[in-house]
């Protein structure tokens, strides 16, 4: 299976994952905390680890950052969160620390287990983690670092002052307007509305 595909289905489990009517149980902190002596210290197995961003951007206080793991075991479906952490970034920036607390009865033996992170603005995913990162299971332990990449965004193709293009004797249809390539475009003949 291609990187891509298995990175574009984490990320597609996380948007589902948050879509779901019953979603998995999360816990809302504040992102660049962590256990502290003041707090309640996390004892049981957890993940921990940082989270860092490829570029250097100042996320605004509004961005929500979810880290995420997951049974990725099987190749034909989509992975089965284990634990979930969403947090407001509250305006602080990376690199973000995180302590994930999972229950070791959700995680089969030979299951592959990977960690994974992004960041959403305004609802938007924008940082992912391109790259799989294999935790608990197979010797691979349980602290992590995550670096995360933006999100590819898909170009939109715009017509020039909104006409077709120019004259292509490749592509036969597609002519230049009459009156030249600036000139308006003539009005669409009127139809009788079908009922």
């Amino acid at each position: 299976m291609k990187l891509w595909q298995i990175v574009g289905g984490t990320a597609l489990s996380i948007t589902l994952a948050g879509c779901a009517s019953h979603p998995a149980p999360t816990q809302e902190a504040p992102a660049n905390t962590s256990a502290s002596p003041s707090g309640p210290a996390i004892t049981g197995p957890n993940v921990s680890g940082t989270v860092n961003i490829s570029q250097r951007v100042a996320l605004p206080p509004d961005a929500v950052l979810t880290v995420t793991l997951s049974d990725a075991s099987l190749a034909d479906a989509p992975s089965r969160v284990i634990a979930q952490k969403v947090a407001r970034t509250g305006g602080k920036q990376a690199p973000f620390t995180f302590i994930l607390p999972y229950n070791p009865q959700d995680v089969p033996p030979n299951a592959r287990v990977i960690l994974s992170a992004a960041v959403t603005v305004n609802g938007q995913l924008t940082f992912i983690t391109d790259s799989i990162k294999e935790v608990v299971n197979r010797g691979q332990g349980t602290k992590a670092d995550l670096q995360l990449v933006p999100v590819a965004s898909v170009p939109v193709t715009t017509k020039p002052n909104g006409l077709g293009p120019e004259s292509n004797p490749n592509q036969p249809g597609l002519e230049t307007p009459p009156g030249g390539p600036g000139a308006p475009a003539p009005a669409p003949a009127p139809t009788q509305p079908s009922y």
